[in-house]
């Protein structure tokens, strides 16, 4: 019987011991759940995705260290194609495979360029390829590996806008516009709205682009109706001065009305000074970007400036690059700006440093326009890997490429389907498969200082005929901001809607999509109050049509960093009827008013964004499924949750309800019986703050919901050792008491200051 005791009494001891260690264990694997829950739910995905062999995609872009400052473009193509390649192995890859992205560059060089599409194709595993712009890098590839580029049936995203370059390769497809299908057409037709009746063309000689788009638009307009013809030549990339002289003398001879412009940016100035100086200044409808030009050349010039443009609409923003950005901190979208140490302007002096108060920000035109080229090339890879998708799961890797270039060819198809993407939505024309992208004439009208869309759009629709489109030129002055509610996902606002005062400026042909819809009526909650309906006036201008606007409006939260969050607010212009569509021009962001009133919320940035749309349709009676495409204007402004009354209501209280419970260890182990109940009244007290607080309807743990689930871990753990040390396996060990005294009266508080300090900071971003 002693034996037994004895067996029983280590038993005991053992189990109690085990039970001790268990709690241990159970709280340090809550807290390790509570914080570590997303990147182990990322771990799991990843392992899906990486249980077959990768499949590759390759990349091809070029960097360049010639000037003075990093454009940003190859840093966002590294950075977008790797997010957009995770997210797809997230998604358990293609079939179980894991998709490898190879980003070569070519530095700019034709050869480096032909080196890199055979390393590609060498490759027994690639599904896809992606971008090749250069329209003169393009045609060396062509010329030294079309042929094997085509036999390999590997589908190539590229972004070469000369169709010629690729129409006999059925597995090539662009991302850009075409040629014939989209410049040309849209330049002539918009020539003759315009009454222009004397054009000219000026390019390069030898240039790929400028070659075949002054040979399209003469076969375009027509024999005769270009009255001059230029093909400049080229020395060491530099234009030939004796080719412009005579240019310059052949034009002052026959004064064309508008000249097609097209000999490259840089170069672009350098005719402009020619025909000033000659006394020439026609209409010019220039290739590159009006912007990119010299200021004083463009000021200057006494007649208005054209130019084509698909992604970069003046004083307006890509709605989905701006969603992107105000969803996370706004530095991690900036890539323009680094130095670059090799141009040679630092040797020579011609470059200078940026100003020290130049504060870096990523909604500058420079770094959007490589946010968008990032996301191009994002918008790729996710696009081959949802058509590859569509694959058999057994299919072999000629099988993925087979199915990609077949959902490209038929499913992907203008007015069939449009793939959408984190830059546009994405089809192609099956002619020339190169992507149906709208193309914008923007103007600089002479005697206004910035560039603006045209008066009017020539659009193609759905019978594939170019149509003429109005601009309105639209403000939206918001003048208050109201009754934010965060589970409703509402918003009241009131402002100001000014519009230019031309026949299709009628506020009746406009919808704010967004306006909150009455479920009890069917009605949209806003009201609309005519201040001038346009014409003479005293008090306003007769060019301006202005209304006051008041209702209730949606918004989408993202609340995963309440209370310290930055949300969205917007109000949306779309065509109420899509038989009359319209496309918006703001105001110069300068120029309109920033005083807003808000209730609890202070404004952090405002912009204007457009986005195209879609409303997928399917014919009930055929099956044949198609797209409806649609423009959407969204004026927006970036708020910021104002958290003095958070600090006051949550923050304060917890603080002090921390404070009390961890006094407590400092009363005599005599007194268990009110160390214990002070500590659960603190547990109990902070559950009920949690409970008393207004609760968000959010599918993910807030900020606020970790700090109260860090409070209750702390009150617990200060409850665990109350409870320890007077347990009688632990008490007459002084070391581990001693432990424990060191845990709760030291470390407690330096998590505690540690935590404090990240939420302090965090309040203060």
């Amino acid at each position: 019987m002693e034996h037994v005791s004895v067996i029983i009494a280590r038993t005991e001891r053992i189990s109690r011991s085990h039970i001790i260690a268990a709690l241990a264990v159970l709280w340090l694997a809550a807290l390790a759940s509570a914080l570590l829950a997303a990147p182990a739910r990322a771990a799991v995905d990843e392992a899906e995705a990486a249980t077959g062999p990768p499949v590759y995609i390759a990349l091809f872009a070029g960097s360049r260290s010639d000037q003075c400052f990093d454009p940003g473009n190859f840093a966002a193509i590294r950075r977008m194609a790797t997010l957009a390649a995770d997210e797809v192995n997230a998604q358990g890859g293609i079939h179980g495979r894991r998709v490898v992205t190879r980003l070569l560059d070519d530095l700019r060089d034709d050869r480096q360029a032909i080196a890199n599409m055979e390393e590609a194709l060498a490759e027994p595993d690639l599904i896809g390829m992606v971008g090749l712009g250069n329209s003169n890098r393009a045609k060396a590839v062509f010329t030294a590996l079309g042929e094997r580029i085509g036999k390999s049936g590997v589908p190539f995203l590229s972004h070469i806008s000369v169709t010629d370059l690729f129409a006999k390769h059925a597995n090539v497809f662009s991302s850009q516009l075409s040629q014939d299908d989209d410049r040309v057409p849209v330049m002539a037709r918009f020539t003759r709205e315009l009454g222009f009746d004397r054009p000219a063309f000026v390019g390069t000689k030898g240039t790929v682009f400028s070659e075949a788009l002054g040979d399209g638009l003469r076969e375009t307009l027509g024999d005769g109706k270009l009255v001059a013809d230029h093909r400049l030549t080229l020395v060491e990339e530099k234009l030939d001065t004796a080719s412009v002289d005579a240019m310059t003398a052949d034009l002052v001879a026959k004064r064309p009305d508008l000249v097609y412009l097209t000999v490259g940016t840089d170069r672009t100035a350098d005719i402009m000074r020619a025909l000033s100086a000659a006394g020439i200044t026609p209409a010019l409808f220039v290739a590159g970007r009006i912007a990119a030009l010299p200021p004083e050349i463009v000021a200057a010039w006494p007649n208005a400036l054209y130019q084509l443009t698909v992604d970069e609409m003046p004083e307006v923003d890509n709605a989905r690059l701006r969603r992107l950005i105000a969803a996370d901190e706004p530095t991690n979208w900036i890539f323009e700006g680094a130095r670059n140490r090799e141009a040679e302007g630092w040797k020579t002096g011609a470059c200078k440093e940026r100003p020290e108060t130049l504060v870096p920000t990523p909604y500058t035109a420079e770094n959007m326009r490589a946010l968008a080229t990032g996301a191009r090339y994002a918008d790729m890879i996710a696009l081959i890997a949802e058509a590859a998708r569509r694959a058999p799961p057994e299919a072999s890797v000629s099988g993925l490429r087979r199915a990609v270039v077949r959902e490209l060819s038929e499913t992907y198809v203008v007015g069939r389907g449009a793939f959408k993407g984190l830059f546009e939505n994405w089809s192609f024309k099956p002619k020339s498969r190169t992507a149906a992208r709208p193309t914008l004439v923007v103007i600089k009208p002479q005697g206004i200082e910035r560039t603006q869309l045209a008066p009017f759009q020539l659009l193609r629709g759905r019978d594939g005929k170019l149509r003429r489109v109005p601009t309105l030129y639209i403000d939206v002055d918001l003048i208050s901001t109201s009754r934010v509610d965060d589970n409703a996902k509402t918003f009241f606002a009131e402002f100001y809607l000014s519009m230019s005062n031309s026949p299709q400026a009628d506020i009746g042909r406009l919808e704010f999509a967004n306006a909150f819809l009455d479920p009890r009526t069917g009605g949209r909650e806003i009201s609309i109050e005519t201040i001038h309906a346009g014409g003479p006036s005293n008090a306003y201008p007769e060019t301006m049509k202005i209304y006051k606007v008041a209702g209730r409006f949606l918004f989408d939260p993202e609340l995963s960093r309440y209370p310290f969050d930055r949300q969205l607010f917007t109000i949306d212009v779309v065509p109420k009827s899509g038989d009359q569509p319209f496309l918006v021009q703001p105001p110069p962001a300068n120029l309109r008013d920033d005083r807003v009133e808000t209730d609890g919320w202070t404004v952090d940035g405002k912009y204007v964004a457009s986005e195209e749309d879609f409303v997928p349709v399917v014919d009930a009676y055929t099956h044949a499924p198609s797209v409806v495409p649609f423009y959407r204007a969204s004026f927006g402004w970036v708020m910021q949750r104002q958290t003095t009354d958070y600090y006051l209501r949550v923050v304060v209280p917890l603080i002090f309800i921390l404070i009390v419970a961890y006094l407590s260890i400092f009363i005599p182990k005599s007194h268990f019986e009110a160390i214990v109940t002070i500590q659960v009244t603190a547990l109990l007290s902070a559950v009920a703050l949690y409970l008393a607080i207004p609760q968000l309807d959010n599918d993910t743990a807030t900020i606020s919901d970790r700090i109260f689930l860090f409070d209750y871990m702390m009150v617990s753990l200060m409850i665990v050792i109350s409870i320890l040390r007077i347990n009688r396996f632990v008490a007459p060990r002084r070391w581990l008491v001693l432990g424990l005294d060191i845990l709760h009266i030291a470390i407690i508080p330096l998590m505690v200051l540690v935590v404090g300090w990240s939420v302090w900071t965090l309040g203060r971003a």
